[in-house]
């Protein structure tokens, strides 16, 4: 994966719990900029965190992402928001699982608090090429709508919706589900419940996909009884145990097998390792139920054996 240096250039209070952040690259350019994808930003050895690309400019030199500073988090939001201007982090990617498909079809767009940062570029590509979508944006109130602005700025008209819960009630994805012309595809980012709820509401869809990235691990398995399992590597034959209390990432680090590795939530697909053969219990926030159900690829980081045993292209 490839690294940069990059230096923070702006700070600018996006709302009251949401900084935008502008770094400048130091030493050559970003690559495959383009609406979805995400950077790892290293703020110490053992703190990496992903954020969705909000804007940048052509020639990969700058980029901006949006952090919401959460109090009770897990650390990277609050160091995010103590950064000063002039001080340098680590980036790693982009990388991209939430990628735009090219498509004529109409796209619907619903985007949740922090979860509008990967939705903002596609919304200003689909206006560009001229496409047929509709966008929503539902927040806890107007003072929290940190990215209203930029879509008002894009004069998108009928196509916008701001949703504020507090003023205007329940959000209700069903009704938006059921609205959906035949064929057409949703991409969606936000809390858990709403990813849910879309995935549920739309499990009969007329033709057309659901596309959807979390930023936040599911609770699904946070208690989720673990087994052991076996692991073999298809190169080598080898056959590794992997313990109740143990990653399969962090057995194969500690037997010198090379992976790389990101969130060690199943949030950034950095870990993601091609199945051979076995059956996979997905724990991971990243595939799609259809492409869990393949059993073709896992994230090593939190994903684990359903079989006794998983062989794995390494």
């Amino acid at each position: 994966m490839n690294s940069h240096r990059a230096r923070l250039i702006e700070k600018t209070d996006l709302s009251r719990e949401v900084a935008g952040l502008r770094f400048q690259v130091l030493d050559g350019q970003l690559d495959c900029l383009e609406p979805g994808a995400h950077v790892d930003i290293g703020l110490a050895p053992d703190l990496v965190r992903q954020y969705s690309l909000c804007s940048w400019d052509t020639e990969g030199r700058w980029f901006d992402i949006a952090v919401k500073h959460e109090p009770e988090g897990r650390g990277g939001s609050i160091a995010m928001h103590a950064l000063r201007i002039g001080d340098e982090v680590e980036i790693g990617g982009p990388r991209n699982n939430f990628a735009l498909a090219e498509t004529r079809k109409h796209i619907t767009l619903i985007a949740g608090g922090i979860g509008v940062t990967p939705i903002l570029p596609m919304v200003r590509e689909l206006q560009l090429s001229g496409a047929d979508f509709r966008v929503f944006y539902v927040v806890r109130s107007q003072d929290h709508a940190a990215m209203d602005p930029q879509f008002r700025q894009m004069d998108l008209g009928e196509r916008y919706h701001l949703h504020c819960s507090e003023t205007d009630g329940r959000f209700d994805i069903a009704a938006v589900m059921q609205t959906l012309p035949v064929g057409g595809d949703v991409y969606v980012c936000g809390p858990e419940p709403m990813l849910d709820e879309v995935l549920n509401t739309g499990s009969e869809l007329r033709g057309g996909a659901i596309r959807f990235e979390r930023f936040a691990a599911a609770a699904t398995f946070a208690q989720a009884p673990n087994d052991s399992f076996e692991v073999e590597l298809q190169a080598s034959g080898k056959v590794l145990t992997i313990g109740p209390e143990e990653s399969i990432l962090d057995v194969l680090r500690e037997h010198g097998v090379p992976v790389e590795f990101g969130c060690h939530e199943g949030l950034c697909g950095t870990c993601m390792v091609d199945v051979v053969d076995g059956e996979v219990d997905h724990r991971d926030g990243v595939l799609s139920p259809d492409e869990q159900e393949t059993n073709a690829f896992m994230c090593v980081c939190v994903s684990r054996a359903k079989s006794e045993r998983l062989v794995l292209q390494l």
